[in-house]
């Protein structure tokens, strides 16, 4: 929705197998991405922004983006019983095998979320110029895996698709989890080099169409309940793995 051809790293990790790869290669190139620059890269991860979504038929995208899902998953998770995607012959993996990992309520329920995040997100970026990346890594990711979801022009926004907690009813609501801005927070840490210039945090929980937003050094001061230095800190963040080891 914010790139027409946004990379495709962590699915191609997630796949292990030359076929399952070359399937994922034509499926870039159905949704109209060219050819690749010949490192292996499918798309594009950094980039200077707002720029047009794809173009691509909506439903073809949906189908595409549920099985790009079901690949990054195996990279995150690993195999898992059950899966679509492990049910998938190894030597026989298409582009149009994986389009038909989607079902009908799995088109439908992505069509839902991509509308409401129409209608809630890409207003609130549009404005947002500069810098932009999508699965951002950052200088400490080399420490620890952290890939981030977006920054767009100094807002480090997270995307959560969670069904909410539960009331006592047995309804659900939205809810903020303290993982989740911890989350957030070891993010900011690992941004030794400040290379992002992230000055807002916020979270868009999907299934609620809700999006909420800090202000980096006042979110910063109310959870430490004083004024925090972020270079400081992201100092002493860097030290620790080393101070562990020691």
């Amino acid at each position: 929705m914010v790139h027409p051809r946004p990379e495709l790293r962590l699915a191609l990790i997630g796949v292990r197998i030359p076929s399952a790869r070359q399937a994922v290669h034509d499926l870039a190139l159905v949704l109209g991405y060219g050819d690749s620059d010949g490192s292996g890269g499918v798309g594009t991860a950094r980039f200077s922004g707002p720029v047009a979504g794809s173009e691509a038929d909506s439903q073809l995208l949906a189908r595409a983006c549920w099985a790009l899902a079901l690949l990054t998953d195996l990279y995150r998770v690993g195999p898992a019983a059950g899966s679509p995607a492990m049910a998938l012959a190894s030597r026989s993996i298409t582009a149009e095998k994986l389009l038909d990992l989607a079902s009908p309520e799995a088109v439908e329920e992505l069509r839902a979320l991509r509308a409401s995040a129409e209608r809630v997100i890409l207003p609130s970026l549009a404005a947002r110029r500069g810098a932009w990346a999508l699965g951002p890594t950052f200088a400490g990711s080399s420490l620890m895996n952290a890939d981030a979801d977006l920054i767009a022009a100094g807002l480090l926004l997270e995307l959560k698709t969670g069904l909410g907690s539960k009331r006592r009813d047995g309804t659900r609501r939205s809810s903020l989890a303290a993982p989740t801005i911890m989350q957030l927070l070891g993010y900011v840490l690992l941004e030794f080099a400040d290379e992002f210039a992230i000055e807002t945090v916020g979270v868009y929980n999907a299934r609620y169409a809700h999006l909420a937003a800090w202000c980096l050094p006042e979110l910063l001061a109310e959870l430490a309940g004083r004024p925090v230095d972020l270079k400081k800190e992201r100092v002493a963040f860097h030290q620790l793995p080393a101070t562990a080891v020691a």
